[in-house]
C-alpha cells in the first residue's frame, strides 16, 4: 500500500517537475503578512497565463522556474488580498500580502484542515472570539447558545460549573449519548460528567475545564459531509475549538479582566406561614375532619428561600502573551475564574495556563505544541432531584416553622433537610486537575505534499470528598458519614495525516489520508467510613466502619480515513470522506464499522447565465450531501462479552456469578444523513442567507431488549431500535449599515428540528412515576401522564380523559402521551452596534413550543395530602360552586398518590435577554501616553429579563443532568443567575 502511495504522488508530481525544468531561469522569494511580517506557508504562486506554479513552504520560501522572458507571478492565499508581481529580470521577488478583512471571514476551520467557505460543500457554523468575548460562562458550550442555527443548548441547572445540554440537530440515540463531540486544537477530549459522587440529578461541565478567553473560534460541524471524518463518534455532530496561537513581531501583552455580582431572577412562590395555615385548615375541614391550625393568624412566615439564597460574586482575570520571529511563534495564557453561586455554600474557580509554541528548526520543517493545564475547585451542593438538598427545603419546608429550635438546633421536618443546615453544614468538595496537551511534527516533502504526525494525551485526576456531620439528616443515624472518591481518566491518541493539494490548468484537488490509534483508561477507588468519633474528624481514617471499592476499565478505536476534496473554477464542487473505525466495545465479527459521506456543491453565481441577475442579488451556491456516522456511547467498555463478577453473597465465602450475557453480534449504532443547502448573498453580500434542510435516520441502537425470566436475565444488550430527525435550519447575517461612523451588524437564526422513535422492541416508562414514555411513533422527551381536562364548576371534583373510553376513568389504564419537551423552533438574535469609540451589543435567545414539567407544583400543590408547603399556584383552587379553575378542591380524592395530572404540564416557551453589553474604547492619543495600544472599558448584562408564560423558577432548565431521557423536567434545580458586571481589556 505504502509503496503504491508513494507511485501515485509521484504520478502526479514528475510531469509538473518536468514542465518546471524545461522553462528557463529560476525565480525564489519568500511571502510573508503585511500586517506582521510572519512566513505565510501554502500561498499560491501561479505563472499569469500557464498551468505553472508552486506553493510556499513552511517557511513561506518558494522557489519557480520560469521562462528567460519573464512573465507575471500571481499570488493568492486565503483571507488576503491578490497580488500580481511582474517578474521583468529579478532573480529574488520576495512579496508581503496585505489582508482581506471580507475574505478572513470566510476562512473556516474544518476536520484535519481549513477552508473558503466559499467553496465549502458541507453544513457548519462559526462562532468567532469576538462573538463571544467576555461573557460571563464557565463552559465554553454555554457560550454556542443560541448562536448557531440547529444547535440546541441549554443548562441542566444554576449551578456553578455544572452540567450543560447540547444537541445538534436533535438526540440521535436512545441510551447513547447524543453529546456532540468536542476537538480541541485536532484532539478530541473527554466531555463526560467527571464526578463520581451522587448528590442527585446534577452533573459537572467538563468543557468548563477550558478558558473561554484562549478560545480564537469555534465550529459546528453538522452535516454528515462535515463529520465523517470523525466516523465513530461524530453522529451527534462536531464542535471544533481553536485556540489562539502566536505569529512573529514583538511581544504582544493582552490583560482582561471583570468583575460584578449575580442573584437568583426567580425564588420559590410559596405562600406564608398564615396561608399555609388556613390551606391546611381547609384540607382537613374538606376531608371531614377538625381544622388542624387553631390560630392561623398569629403563626410566624418563615422566609426559607431567603435563609439560603444570596447575591453571589463574580470575577475573571485573563493575561496573555504572544509573538514569535521567523523561527518560533509562541502564546502564553494565564486565567483566574471565581463564581460564587446563587445559593450559599455552592462555587466554582477556575485556574489555567496555556503554552501554544510553533517551532521552525530547519527549513520544511514545523514542531509545535499545546499544553493546558487546568485546576477547578467545586463546593457543591445537593439539588436537582434530591430531598436532602437546600432546593427541596425552601419549597417543602412549612413557613410557620422557625429557622431553629428553643435549644439552638435546626428545626426538623418530614424527610427534607433543614435549608439552612443544607447549605451551612454541607462539607462536598471536588478537585480536577486536568492536563490536555498535544505535540506534532509537519513536513513538507514537496509541494503541496505534507505529512503531520501527532500525539496528544487528556489526563484528568478527580478528588472527591464529601462529610455529612451529625447535625444532617444523612449523617445522624450513622453518627457521621464520609466518602472519598479518587478518579482518574486517560485519554491518548496518536494522529498520522499525509495531506496533498495540487492543481491541474482550472481543476484542484485536496487530497487527505490518515490512521489514528486512540485508547480511553478509566479508574477509580472510593472509600466510605461511619461513626466517627465527632464532627472535628472528618477524614475516612478516623471512622470506626470503613469499607471500600475500586473499579477500572478502558477501550479502544482503530481507525483509517481519507478525503478526497474536488474544485472546478470555484464552480463545480465535491468532497467524499470515508473513515474506518473498529472498537474493542464490539465483537470480533461486528468491530469495525464504514463510514463514508459525499458532498456536492454548485456556485451558481459563477455561471455565465447569471450575469443578467440583478445586482442585489451577489455569490449564490447550492449545496447537498449524504452520509453515515457511527455512535458507540450505548455500551459499556465489555458489553459484548459474558462477563463473570467477584461474589460474597453467602456468609462472606468468595465466589464469583455471572453478570452479563455474551452478544457478539452487537455492532455500531449507525445514523444516515441527508442534507440540502442554500447559501445566498444579496446586496454586494452584505447580507447572507444560508439555509439547510436535512434527515437523519438512526437505525441499530444499543437498547437493553427484555428477556424471558429463564434466561435468568431480565434483558440483553442489543441492535435493536430506530428513531428519526428532520428539519430546517435558517441564518441571516447582515451588514445592515456600515459607514464611517457607525456600523450595525445583525445575526439572527431560527430552527426547527422533529423527532420521533421509528422502531422499539416494546414501549418503557423512565423516571420518577414513570414520567417519561418511549413509544413508536412518539418523540423523545414524550411526557405520560393523566389527561386533566378540567375541574367541575359544581363540585371541585377533578376530570380526566377516558382514554380507553370504557366510560370511567381508571389511573392505572386512564394514561397516555400528552407532549413533549422538544421546541417547535429555537434559535438566537445578535445585534452588534459600533458608534466611534462605543460599542453596543445585545443577544436574544428564544425557545418555542416546548412544554416544561413543573414538577415542584405536583409536590407543593398537595391539597393537604402532604405536610409540605403550598405553592401560591394552590390559591387558584376550587372552593365554591360555579369556580372555573384547573385546580381542583382541596380533598384527599384529587389529590391521590396514583394521579399524574397533566396540568403541571407547562407551556415552556420564551425568549431571554441572555446578553448585553456597552463598550467604549479609549483615545489612542490618550492611552500611548502610558504604554498601552488599545483599552477599552464595558458594562455587560446576562440573563436579564426573560419573556415567558411558564410558572416555574428557569425554563431553561432542561432537565435531571444524570439521565438522558428525562428532560424538559424542573425538579429542584438552581435557575440560571443574573449577573451585572464591568471590566477592561488592555493591549501593550
Amino acid at each position: 500500500m505504502k509503496h503504491l502511495l508513494l507511485i501515485f504522488f509521484l504520478t502526479l508530481s514528475v510531469p509538473s517537475a518536468l514542465s518546471a525544468f524545461a522553462q528557463g531561469r529560476t525565480v525564489t522569494g519568500v511571502v510573508t503578512s503585511e500586517a506582521d511580517g510572519s512566513p505565510l506557508p501554502g500561498v499560491s504562486v501561479l505563472l499569469k497565463g500557464t498551468t505553472t506554479g508552486v506553493t510556499t513552504g513552511l517557511d513561506g520560501n518558494y522557489q519557480l522556474t520560469v521562462p528567460v522572458q519573464g512573465g507575471t507571478l500571481v499570488f493568492r492565499y486565503i483571507g488576503f488580498q491578490i497580488r500580481e508581481v511582474e517578474i521583468g529580470s529579478q532573480s529574488t521577488i520576495n512579496v508581503s500580502l496585505a489582508s482581506d478583512e471580507k475574505l478572513l471571514k470566510e476562512v473556516v476551520v474544518t476536520g484535519y484542515g481549513e477552508q473558503d467557505r466559499k467553496t465549502l460543500t458541507s453544513a457548519q457554523t462559526s462562532v468567532s472570539s469576538e462573538e463571544i468575548a467576555n461573557l460571563p460562562a464557565a463552559s465554553s458550550d454555554q457560550l454556542l447558545q443560541g448562536r448557531a442555527a440547529g444547535v440546541q443548548v441549554a443548562s441542566n441547572t444554576g449551578t456553578p460549573g455544572g452540567g450543560v445540554f447540547v444537541r445538534v440537530r436533535g438526540s440521535s440515540s436512545i441510551n447513547g449519548s447524543s453529546d456532540p463531540l468536542y476537538v480541541v486544537d485536532g484532539v478530541p477530549i473527554q466531555a463526560n460528567n467527571l464526578s463520581g459522587i451522587d448528590l442527585g440529578g446534577g452533573t459537572t461541565s467538563p468543557i468548563a475545564d477550558i478558558n473561554p478567553a484562549d478560545i480564537e473560534s469555534m465550529e459546528i460541524l453538522k452535516d454528515a459531509s462535515a463529520t465523517a471524518i470523525y466516523g465513530a463518534r461524530a453522529a451527534n455532530g462536531v464542535v471544533l475549538i481553536t485556540t489562539k496561537r502566536g505569529s512573529s513581531g514583538k511581544a504582544k501583552v493582552s490583560l482582561g479582566m471583570y468583575t460584578g455580582i449575580q442573584n437568583a431572577p426567580r425564588l420559590p412562590d410559596v405562600v406564608d406561614g398564615p396561608t399555609y395555615e388556613r390551606l391546611m385548615n381547609e384540607a382537613f375541614i374538606n376531608n371531614g375532619k377538625a381544622p388542624k391550625y387553631a390560630n392561623p393568624d398569629g403563626a410566624i412566615s418563615t422566609d426559607w428561600a431567603d435563609a439560603v439564597f444570596r447575591t453571589g460574586k463574580i470575577s475573571n482575570y485573563d493575561l496573555s502573551v504572544s509573538g514569535g520571529t521567523d523561527k518560533v511563534h509562541y502564546l502564553v495564557s494565564a486565567n483566574h475564574f471565581n463564581q460564587e453561586g446563587v445559593m450559599i455554600g455552592s462555587d466554582f474557580k477556575r485556574n489555567t495556563a496555556r503554552v501554544n509554541l510553533d517551532f521552525y528548526p530547519v527549513d520544511k520543517l514545523k514542531v509545535g505544541t499545546s499544553i493546558l493545564y487546568s485546576r477547578n475547585e467545586r463546593n457543591r451542593l445537593r439539588n436537582d432531584d434530591n430531598i436532602s438538598g437546600a432546593m427541596p427545603g425552601t419549597f417543602a419546608f412549612p413557613a410557620n416553622l422557625p429557622y431553629y429550635k428553643p435549644d439552638g438546633s435546626y428545626t426538623k421536618f418530614s424527610i427534607f433537610e433543614n435549608p439552612i443546615a443544607a447549605v451551612k453544614e454541607s462539607d462536598i468538595q471536588m478537585s480536577t486537575n486536568r492536563f490536555l496537551g498535544s505535540v506534532f511534527a509537519e513536513y513538507e516533502i514537496t509541494n503541496g505534499l505534507r505529512l503531520r504526525s501527532s500525539f496528544s494525551l487528556d489526563n484528568s485526576t478527580v478528588l472527591e470528598d464529601l462529610y455529612d456531620n451529625t447535625l444532617l439528616n444523612n449523617g445522624a443515624g450513622t453518627n457521621g458519614f464520609g466518602l472519598s472518591l479518587a478518579t482518574q481518566n486517560d485519554n491518548w491518541i496518536q494522529e498520522n495525516v499525509l495531506s496533498y493539494e495540487f492543481a491541474r490548468n482550472e481543476h484542484s484537488f485536496n487530497v487527505l489520508l490518515g490512521t489514528t490509534l486512540q485508547e480511553s483508561a478509566f479508574s477509580m477507588t472510593q472509600a466510605v467510613g461511619e461513626q466517627f468519633p465527632s464532627n472535628d474528624f472528618r477524614k475516612i481514617t478516623s471512622a470506626a466502619v470503613q469499607r471500600s471499592s475500586s473499579n477500572a476499565s478502558s477501550w479502544g478505536i482503530a481507525s483509517f480515513f481519507t478525503r478526497i476534496g474536488y474544485d472546478y473554477k470555484d464552480k463545480y464542487l465535491a468532497t467524499i470522506n470515508v473513515r474506518r473505525d473498529a472498537s474493542s466495545r464490539f465483537g470480533a465479527d461486528n468491530r469495525w464499522g464504514t463510514f463514508p459521506s459525499v458532498a456536492l456543491g454548485w456556485v451558481v453565481s459563477e455561471e455565465a447565465f447569471f450575469e443578467p441577475m440583478p445586482d442585489f442579488v451577489g455569490d449564490v451556491k447550492i449545496r447537498a450531501s449524504y452520509g453515515i456516522t457511527g455512535n458507540q456511547s450505548g455500551i459499556s467498555d465489555f458489553q459484548a462479552l459474558g462477563l463473570w463478577g467477584g461474589s460474597s453473597a453467602y456468609a462472606d465465602i468468595p465466589g464469583v456469578s455471572p453478570v452479563q450475557l455474551a452478544n457478539p453480534d452487537l455492532k455500531w449504532e449507525t445514523t444516515a444523513q441527508t442534507d440540502i443547502g442554500l447559501d445566498l448573498g444579496l446586496f454586494n453580500n452584505r447580507v447572507n442567507i444560508i439555509a439547510d434542510y436535512y434527515v437523519k435516520k438512526t437505525s441499530d441502537l444499543l437498547l437493553a431488549v427484555p428477556l424471558p425470566r429463564t434466561s435468568g436475565f431480565n434483558s440483553l444488550v442489543q441492535n435493536y431500535g430506530a428513531l428519526e430527525n428532520k428539519g430546517f435550519e435558517l441564518a441571516v447575517i447582515a451588514d445592515v449599515i456600515k459607514s464611517e461612523d457607525f456600523t450595525w451588524n445583525a445575526n439572527f437564526n431560527i430552527a426547527s428540528n422533529k423527532n420521533k422513535v421509528t422502531k422499539l422492541a416494546a414501549p418503557f416508562n423512565v423516571y420518577n412515576r414513570d414520567l417519561f414514555r418511549y413509544e413508536e411513533g412518539y418523540p423523545l422527551y414524550s411526557f405520560y401522564f393523566h389527561e386533566q381536562t378540567g375541574v367541575d364548576p359544581a363540585t371541585g371534583d377533578i376530570q380526566f380523559a377516558d382514554v380507553d373510553g370504557d366510560g370511567e376513568f381508571d389511573p392505572n389504564v386512564d394514561r397516555k402521551i400528552v407532549g413533549d419537551a422538544n421546541p417547535d423552533f429555537f434559535g438566537g438574535f445578535t445585534n452588534t452596534l459600533n458608534y466611534k469609540a462605543f460599542d453596543l451589543s445585545f443577544f436574544l435567545q428564544y425557545s418555542y413550543g416546548n412544554d416544561q414539567l413543573n414538577w415542584n407544583r405536583f409536590f407543593s400543590e398537595h391539597g393537604g395530602v402532604r405536610d409540605f408547603n403550598f405553592m401560591k399556584s394552590q390559591l387558584d383552587r376550587w372552593q365554591k360552586p360555579g369556580d372555573v379553575t384547573m385546580v381542583p378542591k382541596m380533598t384527599a380524592a384529587n389529590y391521590a398518590g396514583n394521579l399524574r395530572p397533566s396540568r403541571f404540564l407547562e407551556d415552556g416557551s420564551y425568549m431571554r435577554l441572555k446578553n448585553i453589553s456597552l463598550g467604549y474604547t479609549l483615545p489612542q492619543a490618550l492611552v500611548s501616553k502610558v504604554g498601552i495600544s488599545r483599552a477599552r472599558v464595558y458594562i455587560t448584562g446576562q440573563n436579564v429579563f426573560t419573556v415567558t408564560k411558564y410558572t416555574g423558577l428557569d425554563p431553561e432548565l432542561t432537565g435531571i443532568g444524570d439521565n438522558p431521557l428525562a428532560q424538559g423536567i424542573e425538579f429542584y434545580s438552581l435557575p440560571q443567575p443574573r449577573v451585572f458586571m464591568g471590566g477592561f481589556n488592555l493591549s501593550f
